[in-house]
């Protein structure tokens, strides 16, 4: 049984591995929380491990996961995945004087409003912990985040250009796609009954291509000529580090846990060195978080997690876009805001505090309960929703379900439900209506994004 096991979980990695990991996360281009038991519970993990994937939100909680271990099963391996679902619409105006109402509000058929072909995605998530002895165990967890948008930008009648078309020279067809896919090895010891130190080594694979976007190039806004758009995937590779530490407190009833991913430095995408600020450079940003869990009962738990996530550290990601009013490039001229420069034109992505609200309830020997709450402010300024455009990411507020059933002493499956509540962001870009004062710029463009998911998650001890 063992050996059939471990082959078992050997197949499930490698073929987790050659699953397609593009989506359209939700705290910025993060998941809120990987695994069902996690996403049914706004995300929460960061102070109590729940289950094989317990590295993805603090590499310390696998010794949670190691307690309910032993010498005949010693290692739980979880495997799963959410069939996700986002809509989004975007609306500019640059031809009449207005202050458009919420996406939603405007006529489909208005040349001005586009909807994202986005389709349904499968999000993967694995991972496994395995105990060596009372104090140390080991693990792994896979996880996936990214974002993309899809748009007919093809010029209707009358028009000459539609959204990143300008004047026909874009294409009919704009697609951005970006997929990162995480690989975690991590090692949890105890030191004492009360404290746990973990740490994870991040082993961090992109891939990124846009189309759509030759518009750009032609009206000469990139530092060199060509490697801005429509040049097929790129990949890039990386590494980091996370670092763990959970206690437990009175009786051990309260659990309190903090977790540190640093920055993960990648590669730069070649293929994009003139998108991309600092010739091409998309690493991920650090976060940290504090989690906190408390045992009410047997029965009932609860959970609070703050989260972190320093998206400004990242040029491309944290450049500021184009200004509304004065020179188009926030540092003053093309010389030094060119795409793909050091100050190149990003997507003026502010820092992001997510805040997570979960709880379970076992309501029999065989059912637990979970619902939680997760608000995560919007990281997209107003003035910023021109490029925004690209990867409207703009939800905050996400409600979420579940249940697990146990099939047997050694194994449970959980099922999750997540609904991102529609959130609409409206504000100026540069290309003002005809009429409007260049001193007091209206807001003639909007953003708007809803979701949902349902996952399932097969945990297995052995």
């Amino acid at each position: 049984m063992k050996i059939f096991s471990k082959r078992l979980l050997a197949s499930a990695i490698v073929a987790g591995l050659a699953l397609p990991a593009v989506s359209y996360a939700t705290n910025g281009y993060m998941l809120i929380g990987y695994g069902a038991t996690s996403r049914s519970m706004g995300g929460v993990g960061v102070a109590k491990g729940q289950d094989g994937i317990a590295a993805a939100f603090n590499p310390a909680t696998m010794a949670d996961v190691a307690d309910t271990l032993n010498s005949e099963t010693n290692i739980r391996f979880d495997i799963g995945g959410d069939i996700f679902k986002p809509v989004s619409q975007v609306f500019h105006d640059t031809n009449v004087l207005l202050n458009p109402a919420t996406p939603v509000d405007q006529a489909s058929g208005s040349p001005s409003t586009a909807f994202s072909k986005n389709g349904i995605y499968m999000l993967p998530a694995m991972g496994f912990v395995a105990k060596i002895d009372d104090q140390l165990s080991w693990g792994f967890a896979m996880i996936g985040n990214g974002a993309a948008s899809v748009y007919d930008q093809s010029l209707p009648a009358g028009e000459s250009s539609h959204f990143f078309n300008f004047n026909g020279l874009g294409g009919d067809n704009l697609e951005i796609r970006l997929m990162n896919l995480q690989m975690l090895p991590s090692i949890a010891y105890k030191i004492d009954d009360h404290n746990t130190f973990g740490a994870s080594m991040v082993m961090s694979f992109s891939l990124f291509k846009a189309e759509g976007l030759l518009a750009f190039e032609t009206l000469g806004f990139g530092a060199t000529s060509g490697n801005m758009s429509n040049m097929g995937t790129d990949t890039s590779w990386g590494g980091g580090i996370r670092l763990g530490w959970k206690g437990k407190f009175m009786e051990d009833k309260l659990h309190i846990g903090v977790n540190y991913s640093s920055r993960t430095y990648m590669q730069k995408f070649d293929k994009y060195k003139n998108l991309f600020a600092e010739q091409g450079g998309f690493d991920i940003p650090s976060t940290y978080a504090v989690g906190f869990a408390y045992d009410f009962t047997p029965k009932i738990t609860g959970y609070f997690d703050v989260q972190r996530i320093n998206y400004n550290e990242i040029a491309s990601v944290g450049n500021k876009g184009p200004n509304i009013v004065g020179d188009f490039f926030p540092c003053g001229g093309i010389d030094c805001g060119a795409l793909g420069s050091d100050q190149g034109l990003g997507f003026g992505w502010e820092n992001q505090t997510v805040f997570k609200l979960g709880a379970s309830w076992k309501y029999s020997n065989d059912l637990t309960l979970r619902a939680g709450f997760n608000h995560a402010g919007n990281q997209i300024p107003k003035d910023q929703v021109l490029f925004n455009m690209l990867a409207p990411a703009v939800v905050e507020n996400h409600i979420t379900f579940g249940a697990t059933y146990q099939i047997s002493p050694t194994m449970e499956l959980t099922g999750s439900y997540v609904h991102a509540f529609e959130n609409v962001i409206t504000g100026p870009t540069p290309f003002q209506p005809f009429g409007a004062d260049p001193n007091n710029p209206v807001e003639n463009a909007s953003l708007a994004m809803r979701q949902d998911s349902i996952g399932a998650t097969l945990g297995i001890k052995f």
